[in-house]
């Protein structure tokens, strides 16, 4: 009778029409998560199915400690994530079990507690599930807890998916599908191309993939262990679990997968603490290794005690002998990934048992020393964590299993930056870290096999490209965690807070793929990136893409050395095996030459590659020789350093000469790189070709598509005119005077009278078109850049300078005409007001030593307290950067100070729902930057009448480019900021 009941509940969910959504996320992963919130937000129906009940996935199963690498590459949700646990321990009631201050504030790599940021990179697994528990239900995302039917859950018709199935019977229709599950369950089902293991170093050129027995020194064994039952006795056979060799040379693929643990939280406070037991069929034949190390000296480190808020750690491996069950998770013919649900849980259950076996025989057995069992006597697992589960984390650390292979595969060339991803949907910053994969005799002694530790020198664009399969095999499923990457860089990706971003992107690309009817593979990158921007995804600067052909310094058929260069490889970053610098001795005496392949024809990308250090050259000069004949132009080699910069577009190029003439430091010579440019080549998909950009001045990276259609919807203004049918006006740059003079450019079905002069013209002929050049002076450092000065330049001022778009577009727009030749310190002070700006004028300002500063404070000067009154008048306001501007100009009689009048503001409910409420007088803080700027001959850039102009005739697009009431996004400041600064920056002409 119960066998029948069963039998009917699933007929009844086979025979339902599958449940449909805009978007299906399957995993209830950190990533999930994020995914699934973000479709939310985007405003798509959404349902996040998750195999088991508890959301996070590592996140909240222990992994405390985040592998961060680089808190700069967190943006938009995954930044929110960390940022709301920043927020619960600011509550002095977060702490029950330890003060705040006996905590301190150590995390990996950096702050735990990144006040700066307002970020958290440690925090209690309990802590990061109520965080992501509360995204979830603020935005409503359905949550079903089933696992996917994984030998026929995945129905697709042609090459869509059309719905996923259960084991239960139930199914989930989609337009989009988001595979967030550690495994890459959706991808046999998809037909799409995925591998396990790690590829042969020649798959990818690589140079740490493969097996590697040889550079695997770190968490080793120690030297001296028999690898044999009976020490001594080959006879007696190998001990369980080791090789007799590691199954090829080095550098050789193979399949096996990097070894996995749990990520065990353990307190030493005894009133939080449950001790662990001796594992159900324990077997002391299975630590034997343990007991090895210890008899061959081995006494600490047999795991991590990295420690989380509240006396609790999050223990991870570490050690040749410790948490990783090495070579447990594949066998002959099977691994992790091939395993069915109840498979995993039973390997996953041998894994616990393991480490809980570890801890026990640490603490209590005889063949432990009592000096070791006493050191590790105190820890237990915390009572208060995994309450339905034994106080053990629900989530087994999945490392990797399958990864996609797509038409574009991450790499190691990626991770040192040799390659960039021109389509970034995130940034990755850890290093290249893989666990060992297995244990073999090595010498007659027994060895760990596979870890890799390989640094990565900067933070590195994720390709788009990499998290869409194939065109050819699914056209509405993207991955964000077994995205196609090799072994390598899968490595460096695969850490919570990528993933996190990865998946937020994943599910705006799906957004932007059902709002146009694309298929993944079609969405442009030029709308994905406004996008991600607008979502506040860190992205790093608009790529440049990556030389097609390279010749490096080594290169003696086509690199001539004049003068004495020293090889040196000191610094990473480099090209090839060295790079050459000059000594800093001998400028003018010595160059190096770089002739291009014949190949090297027609229109070329042109890129130079050198290693940043502060005693490098600021001025470095290079000389091209195209088609256009000799020109030199000036590089900053002390920053930008250790990736390819691109210099232009050049035609017919003959030769590029690295020189020292004039040169401030040491001057480098690495590599030059190639790139040929089609000419239908469109980077920013503009519909303008990069070629044809660059001739006429634009930045063929930075899409023009605004500017083109009002070419197109006016063209009684731009439409060639013959000299017979133009006057010529000019207007000269007037002196401002508030309420003396004012003109305005409007657009509208009829002209509008702007001058406030009288101007006689004589009739001449039929002359009917007038060509008015508005004309003023560029900014003081734009002229020195233009002639090949450095310039060193700070932001000062509120929130509005610290996460503000426009000052990264602004360094993009400049970079363009002077890469290298330009440093951008953003100094501003998130919440804080003119007066902080006084108080840390010296160590946000002056110790740059700046020779231009941007100021806005009027932001904040405007807040009012809850008791309505000013936290800083008009007077108290212009007093204080009355000050800013004297203390800057007594330190540098010549420095440049441009004051800046910002955005408007309204009550979002999105934000705090009184912006506007708190600063009623706005705009009388403005006009005083009006008049201190005319005061005193200083450019001011009025950004706010075009954003009064923009709230009163289209307040729903003034609303949506400054969703939280008070800070533009990327778009608006794009469509609003952006181009006033470049009028005023450049002098209402093209870059000089």
């Amino acid at each position: 009778m119960k066998r029948l009941l069963i039998l009917a509940v699933i007929s009844a969910h086979v025979s339902a029409a599958p449940v449909s959504y805009d978007i299906v996320v399957y995993g209830g992963t950190s990533g999930g998560v994020v995914a699934a919130v973000q479709a939310r937000k985007s405003g798509r129906s959404v349902v996040l199915i998750s195999p088991t009940p508890h959301l996070g996935g590592l996140t909240t199963s222990g992994l405390g400690w985040t592998d961060l690498g680089e808190s700069s590459i967190l943006g938009g949700l995954s930044r929110e994530f960390y940022h709301r646990v920043y927020l619960h321990y600011q509550n002095d009631s977060a702490w029950n079990l330890q003060s705040r201050s006996s905590y301190g504030n150590s995390g990996q790599g950096g702050s735990a507690f990144n006040a700066t940021m307002e970020i958290a990179s440690v925090f209690e697994p309990k802590v990061a599930e109520s965080v992501f528990q509360s995204m979830i239900s603020e935005q409503n995302v359905p949550v079903v807890t089933g696992r996917l039917d994984l030998d026929d859950g995945v129905v697709k018709d042609g090459d869509r998916i059309q719905y996923i199935r259960l084991e239960d019977g139930r199914e989930f229709a989609g337009k989009m599908f988001i595979d967030a599950s550690y495994e890459g369950d959706l991808l046999p089902g998809a037909g799409v191309s995925f591998t396990v293991g790690r590829e042969a170093n020649a798959t990818y050129g690589e140079d740490y993939s493969g097996i590697q027995a040889a550079r695997a020194t770190k968490n080793q064994l120690p030297n001296g262990i028999d690898p044999y039952v009976i020490a001594g006795n080959p006879a007696s056979g190998l001990l369980p679990g080791v090789n007799a060799g590691p199954g090829g040379s080095d550098g050789d693929g193979d399949a096996r997968l990097q070894s996995y643990c749990f990520r065990m939280a353990l307190t030493d406070v005894a009133a939080n603490r449950v001790m662990v037991a001796q594992p159900p069929g324990y077997n002391e034949a299975d630590y034997e290794l343990l007991f090895r190390s210890i008899d061959a000296g081995q006494t600490s480190g047999f795991f991590k005690l990295d420690l989380i808020p509240n006396r609790k750690t999050d223990s991870n491996n570490t050690g040749g002998i410790s948490t990783d069950y090495i070579g447990k998770n594949y066998g002959p013919g099977w691994n992790w990934a091939t395993l069915n649900h109840n498979q995993r849980l039973a390997l996953a259950k041998q894994h616990e048992n393991w480490q809980r076996g570890l801890l026990w025989t640490l603490q209590n057995h005889t063949r432990v020393p009592l000096s070791i069992r006493n050191s590790y006597a105190s820890w237990g697992l915390p009572a208060d964590e995994f309450t339905d589960n034994g106080n053990w984390p629900w989530q087994l650390y999945v490392r990797e299993a399958r990864r996609m292979v797509s038409d574009y595969v991450m790499n190691q060339h990626h991770c040192s930056g040799e390659t960039v991803a021109a389509d970034s949907i995130g940034l990755a910053a850890y290093s290249m870290d893989s666990h060992h994969v297995q244990r073999h005799v090595k010498n007659g002694v027994v060895k760990n096999e596979g870890d890799v530790q390989m640094t990565v020198p900067n933070p590195y664009p994720v390709s788009y490209r990499a998290i869409v399969p194939k065109t050819t095999e699914c056209r509405n499923l993207l991955v964000p965690w077994s995205l196609s990457a090799s072994h390598m860089a899968f490595g460096s990706i695969r850490m919570e807070p990528v993933f996190m971003i990865l998946s937020q992107s994943a599910a705006i690309g799906a957004d932007l793929a059902i709002r146009d009817d694309l298929d993944v593979q079609q969405v442009a990158y030029s709308k994905l990136r406004p996008a991600l921007l607008a979502a506040g995804q860190a992205l790093g600067e608009p790529s440049v893409g990556s030389p097609v052909i390279v010749v490096d310094n080594s290169d003696a058929a086509r690199v001539t050395i004049t003068g004495a260069w020293t090889s040196a490889n000191s610094t990473t970053g480099f090209f090839g095996s060295d790079y050459l610098h000059d000594g800093n001795a001998g400028q003018g005496a010595k160059q190096v030459a770089y002739t291009p392949p014949a190949s090297v024809t027609g229109a070329q990308r042109l890129y130079l590659r050198w290693t940043a250090n502060t005693n490098r050259a600021s001025n470095v000069p290079i000389r091209i020789v195209d088609a256009k004949g000799p020109r030199t132009i000036l590089i900053d080699q002390r920053s930008n350093g250790g990736k390819w910069n691109l210099l232009g577009i050049f035609t017919g190029i003959q030769s590029v000469t690295v020189m020292t003439t004039g040169a401030n430091g040491y001057v480098i010579a690495d590599a030059v790189g190639f790139a040929p440019v089609a000419a239908d080549d469109d980077s920013d998909d503009d519909g303008l070709s990069d070629l044809r950009e660059s001739e006429i001045g634009l930045n063929p990276l930075v899409s023009n598509s605004t500017f083109f259609d009002l070419v197109r919807s006016h063209p009684d203004y731009f439409n060639l005119h013959s000299d017979s049918e133009i006057f010529d006006l000019q207007v000269n740059q007037p002196v401002y005077t508030p309420s003396l003079f004012q003109f305005g450019i409007t657009s509208g079905p009829s002209w509008e009278v702007f001058e406030d002069f009288q101007l006689n013209v004589p009739r001449q002929g039929d002359r009917s078109f007038f060509r008015v050049a508005l004309r003023s002076e560029p900014a003081a450092f734009v002229g020195a850049l233009a002639t090949g000065q450095h310039r060193i330049i700070v932001v000062y001022g509120t929130s509005l300078t610290a996460s503000g778009a426009w000052v990264g577009q602004m360094s993009s727009w400049l970079s363009a005409k002077y890469p290298g030749l330009f440093t951008v310190v953003n100094s501003g002070l998130s919440g804080k007001n003119s007066a902080e700006g006084v108080a840390q004028l010296q160590t946000k300002v002056l110790n740059h030593n700046p020779d231009t500063v941007f100021i806005e404070f009027a932001m904040n000067d405007a807040f009012l307290y809850s008791d309505g009154t000013p936290s800083l008048s008009v007077s108290q306001a212009k007093a204080n950067l009355e000050a800013m501007i004297n203390a800057i100009l007594q330190q540098n009689p010549q420095a440049e100070i441009i004051l800046q009048t910002m955005n408007g503001v309204w009550n979002s409910p999105t934000g705090s729902n009184s912006s506007a409420t708190l600063r009623p007088n706005l705009a009388a803080y403005y006009q005083m930057y009006r008049e201190v700027a005319a005061a005193r001959g200083l450019l001011l850039i009025d950004h706010q009448p075009d954003w009064a102009r923009l709230q009163n005739e289209a307040p729903a697009t003034f609303q949506s480019y400054v969703p939280d009431g008070v800070h533009p996004s990327a778009t608006g400041c794009s469509k609003v900021t952006l181009p006033l600064l470049r009028w005023k920056l450049s002098g209402g002409r093209p870059l000089p």
